[in-house]
Parts: C-alpha cells; structure tokens; sequence
C-alpha cells in the first residue's frame, strides 16, 4: 500500500548515521521515523525562536516614545507644506 506521506533523501555522514540507528534502535522506532521527528522538533524550536524574537521586538516597541494623534497630524501637516 502506498504512503500518502511525502519521502526526502537525504546524506548523512556515518557518525550521525549511526547515532539515527542507534536510537532507532534504542526506542524500537524506523530510521525514517526517528528522523522526522527530529525534523519536527527542529521546526517547532524554529518557530519559538522566531515568537520569542517577535515579542522582544513588541516589547521594544512599548519602551520608545510615543506621540499623540494630533502631534501626528501635525507633523504630516507640515510634511505637506
């Protein structure tokens, strides 16, 4: 029966490869599926890094001076003449 799932080949160099097998091994999973879930480890910790930065960046935000509505309007005003 096919798979609906997606393959990727990939090279490894023999001592990771041996490390994949070796925990294949040791938790009785497939090669393939001990490598996708690194895979997926690696885009979850991706995506936190990018929220975590995401939210040092917004709390940058709130520290910087702020001006009112009208200073704005005041400002494009005089861009304008």
């Amino acid at each position: 029966m096919a798979t609906i799932e997606q393959r990727v080949n990939i090279a490894l160099d023999s001592s990771t490869l041996g490390v994949i097998k070796q925990i294949a091994k040791n938790t009785k999973q497939s090669i393939s599926k001990v490598c996708a879930d690194f895979i997926k480890k690696r885009i979850e910790d991706d995506e936190d890094a990018y929220y975590v930065k995401l939210i040092n960046e917004m709390e940058n935000i709130d520290s910087k001076p702020r001006i009112s509505s009208e200073e704005m309007r005041r400002r494009l005003d005089e861009l304008q003449d």
